[in-house]
């Protein structure tokens, strides 16, 4: 039976819910603030990964801590500050640094992605934008041995949970990857991960699926969420909308929306920026490579060269600081060479994160009709379409494609 359903937030996941909802015969509105596609699913490596399991906060953090405390990294820098306040919520963070909580987590995400790479691929061919898919891996890139030997915990989670990789030394990657420095003592190739070259062109050809299937988007910004009788009241700066199910997809924001009707969700942010650069005349990357000890991605986009930065901890809405990035293009630069930068500045998102490193997808605990699906931290591209296809199964009284119990809402006291 079809129903009136909102879907809030016009990122990755939110379009991905929005078009599998109305693919499975809904009456679905899309509502952001922006054009869809252009906050936090803009910025990433273009990965759609399957190999992507190890958590962050799993027991090397703790053996890292003290290295990391120094905040010289470039692969995570923080706020003292904001981590101060943030204490409870970072010690819960630490508290599921464990192997138990690793494997746990590494099956969930696993799971999801796989779905979601499926899906991918059907919805890209369907939209006819194969040329922006390619099939060449994800690979992991390490200076040092010791690098390498760091590395090794995260190899065995891929290997426990099925993950296709292939190891290669110096003279391999150079021959892989000619258009790199040849500083590599190893590198990890995940075998069967792809990547689009423009993540913001895959989410429109995404949100033109849904529009010429007669979906609604509505670019508005919402300021309330008031539940009635059977559904909810959508408030938004030019009125109101009533909708039977309501989906909250709005990435860093949901904890936010949450909050209107009583939940308070673990929700913390991992800020990410990135630059292009311009192509030189060298030979160019054939995929997305992640440089481990550099702390910096380095991609082949349609836009240019992208170089993503790591992890800055902050408040969601503090100024950008540009510091991180500005090292990463410096290191990246030592790696390959490339022109002048394309941006005015560089591009900032922030990615949601909940305190297990797992997203939030399935039913509000005291809300019928009110559906969370937010908190995919820096990996939403590889699990968007597998947490569509769990919300519509629910809201449709179906069996779901995976086991949803690793996502549910009432995991934590909200």
């Amino acid at each position: 039976m079809a129903k009136k359903i909102a879907v809030i937030g016009g990122g990755i996941v939110g379009v991905c819910s929005a078009l599998d909802l109305q693919q499975a015969g809904h009456d679905v509105t899309l509502i952001d603030r922006k054009q869809p596609g252009r906050e936090t699913s803009y910025g990433n490596a273009g990965v759609l990964s399957e190999s992507s399991v190890l958590v962050i906060n799993n027991p090397v953090l703790l053996r890292r801590l003290p290295g990391l405390m120094l905040n010289q990294s470039t692969g995570l820098r923080y706020n003292p500050l904001f981590l101060l306040k943030r204490l409870p919520w970072v010690l819960k963070f630490l508290s599921y640094c464990t192997k138990s909580h690793a494997q746990h987590a590494s099956k969930a995400l696993r799971a999801l992605m796989l779905i979601s790479i499926g899906q991918h691929k059907s919805w890209i061919n369907e939209a006819k934008v194969s040329h922006l898919l390619r099939y060449a891996g994800w690979m992991k890139l390490f200076r040092t041995q010791k690098g390498f030997d760091g590395f090794s915990a995260e190899i065995e989670t891929m290997a426990e949970t099925g993950v296709k990789f292939t190891i290669y030394d110096r003279e391999q990657i150079r021959q892989l990857e000619p258009g790199l420095a040849p500083i590599y003592e190893k590198a990890v190739l995940m075998d069967e991960t792809c990547g689009v070259s423009s993540p913001a062109e895959l989410t429109d050809a995404y949100i033109a699926m849904f529009i010429a299937a007669g979906g609604t988007v509505l670019k508005t910004d919402v300021t309330g969420l008031k539940p009635l009788d059977k559904g909810f009241d959508v408030i938004h700066a030019d009125g109101a909308l009533a909708f039977e199910e309501v989906v909250v997809a709005a990435g860093p924001w949901s904890a936010d929306v949450a909050k209107w009707v009583g939940y308070d969700v673990p929700m913390g942010w991992e800020r990410g920026y990135h630059m292009h650069l311009e192509p030189d005349d060298v030979p160019q990357l054939g995929r997305a490579a992640h440089d481990v000890e550099g702390g910096f991605a380095i991609a082949p986009m349609r836009q240019g060269v992208r170089i993503t930065s790591g992890v800055e901890l902050e408040h969601r809405d503090a100024p950008p600081n540009y510091t991180q990035i500005k090292k990463a293009v410096a290191e990246a630069r030592k790696i390959h060479k490339m022109k002048g930068e394309i941006d005015a500045e560089p591009w900032m998102g922030r990615r949601p994160t909940l305190i297990d490193s797992l997203p939030i997808v399935g039913p509000a605990p005291r809300h019928k009709g009110l559906w969370f699906n937010f908190g995919h931290q820096h990996i939403g591209l590889s699990m968007a379409p597998g947490s569509a296809k769990l919300i519509t199964s629910m809201i449709d009284g179906k069996a779901a494609p995976i086991d949803a119990s690793p996502y549910r809402a009432d995991r934590f006291p909200i």
